[in-house]
């Protein structure tokens, strides 16, 4: 049971890298894996749900690094994210699930509980930061990770720049320093 519900993701998961979500139907699982699709039902209700499961096992949370300093732990935290996007399933998948959120309120559903589930580190790692005097007091920890978070997608998606360590430590260093500046006006 536990080894064809393994098979059943992984072969979905092969699919859903080649082929995208609409055509990871469970006939195609099915013929992929060699799983019956009468099997496949049992663990599924329907293709989304499978897809679904398939896609939230890619996800995975990341680390709570402790350096001792803000811009270490969100040196390895933003180090640890490009190299999921460029090396993890979840990075393929990422744009398809986008894409299937706007559309599917059960895939908008995942991808949110998803981005709060990994964002929960990163929000916990800026209020340390903020506790420990690193930060202004009334920094906006969701505020910091949009900054951070941002410049990392649009570049490995839109841009299609590098995306590594040397990005990713400017990227704190710049956003450290204008959150520590504190909120100028715009000229």
């Amino acid at each position: 049971m536990l080894r064809s519900r393994a098979t059943v993701i992984a072969a979905a998961l092969d699919l859903l890298t080649e082929r995208g979500i609409a055509a990871t139907t469970v006939e195609a699982v099915a013929e992929r894996s060699g799983v019956a699709k009468t099997t496949i039902y049992r663990h599924w209700k329907d293709q989304p749900a499978l897809v679904l499961d398939a896609i939230a096992s890619t996800l995975q949370e990341p680390p709570d690094p402790d350096t001792g300093t803000l811009r270490g732990d969100l040196n390895a935290l933003l180090a640890g994210l490009a190299t999921a996007l460029r090396d993890s399933p979840a990075a393929r998948l990422m744009p398809a699930l986008i894409d299937a959120a706007e559309r599917d309120p059960a895939f908008a559903a995942l991808h949110r509980r998803e981005a709060t589930h990994r964002h929960r580190t990163v929000r916990a790692v800026i209020v340390r930061g903020i506790d420990r005097g690193e930060l202004p007091p009334d920094t906006d920890p969701d505020e910091v990770l949009d900054l951070l978070a941002g410049p990392v997608f649009y570049r490995r998606w839109v841009s299609t720049g590098t995306v590594d360590t040397v990005f990713t430590t400017r990227v704190v260093d710049l956003v450290l320093a204008g959150v520590s500046r504190g909120s100028q006006p715009l000229r």
